[in-house]
């Protein structure tokens, strides 16, 4: 019987201890506590289809039966909800009778295939209306806007950054503590892989680790005979991973029904279980499971 009860009460002051040093790293780190693994999915430019990607990654982990979030860092071109068919806003919440301005929380929006989106688009009255931030607020609106979320309990947070390095992606880099790492989205054009280069070098330059690269839009086949063609070349996002030293993660090829499922809110991997796009998610799904000891 004490026996029980002496493992009670430690139990117990590992709790505390656990929840004060949560405590002392920041409300971020409050927030973020029931979340497993931290992914940011980074690209030197945009048009590489990188929310394509992490819409897409976010599914594929989803049908193997992990809990995702996805966290839409683009602020001024927030595209995740569209992405997702989300057109609402998200609920304010408050765990106390009379709150305050700090007890206001927000709940993510759930899409209809189960995953969490939190963006400022879900915020703004008007999809019309711009985002015009500069500098130091864009910084401290990423930090409380994560800090302010009920994230709840996941195995995924997606974080689906801005292109190139400016403050928001400085911002999650620094701030989100405990990111397991990036993922690094490239098209086969060769100005692709050199702006991406940038982006590597600054994640390096920020400690921050580099999981793997993919190349999206890396071939297409021909709807009438079935041939593999390469509209933007061929092998670059292979030769940019090797020059740069990350595992290369496989190539995603190009959909041509691809836009109409973006715009109809639809995950492609949901609607086309067995295309070689989907193949090609389950490959990079694999991969990440591998790089994080999960395999």
């Amino acid at each position: 019987m004490n026996a029980d009860i002496e493992r009670e009460q430690f139990e117990a002051m590992k709790s505390k201890v656990r929840e004060e040093a949560l405590k002392a790293k920041g409300p971020m780190a409050m927030a973020l506590k029931d979340i497993r693994h931290k992914i940011a999915i980074l690209s030197g430019k945009g048009g590489v289809g990188k929310t394509v990607v992490t819409v897409n990654l976010a599914s594929a982990l989803k049908k193997k039966g992990y809990e995702v979030c996805i966290f839409d860092a683009d602020l001024h071109g927030p595209a995740v909800p569209k992405a997702l068919g989300l057109y609402g806003r998200m609920d304010v919440v408050s765990e106390h009778d009379h709150p305050g301005h700090h007890d206001l929380r927000f709940n993510p929006l759930l899409s209809s295939n189960g995953i969490k989106v939190v963006s400022v688009a879900s915020m703004w009255a008007s999809q019309d209306q711009p985002i015009m931030w500069k500098g130091a607020h864009k910084m401290r609106a990423i930090r409380q806007l994560i800090a302010s979320v009920n994230w709840g309990r996941a195995d995924f947070l997606l974080v689906d950054l801005p292109p190139g390095t400016g403050d928001e992606v400085q911002t999650v880099m620094r701030s989100i503590p405990k990111l397991d790492g990036m993922i690094v989205v490239t098209t086969p054009q060769g100005l692709s892989t050199m702006v991406c280069t940038r982006a590597i070098s600054a994640a390096r330059e920020l400690e921050v680790p580099l999981l793997g690269l993919v190349e999206n839009m890396s071939w297409l086949k021909c709807p009438s005979c079935a041939t593999e063609m390469y509209p933007f070349g061929k092998g670059q996002g292979e030769k940019l991973a090797r020059l740069m030293e990350i595992p290369f993660w496989g190539k995603i090829p190009i959909e041509l029904e691809m836009g109409e499922c973006v715009d109809e809110g639809v995950p492609f991997v949901d609607k086309k279980p067995d295309s070689d796009f989907s193949k090609a998610m389950d490959k990079i799904v694999s991969k990440l499971m591998e790089s994080l000891g999960e395999n």
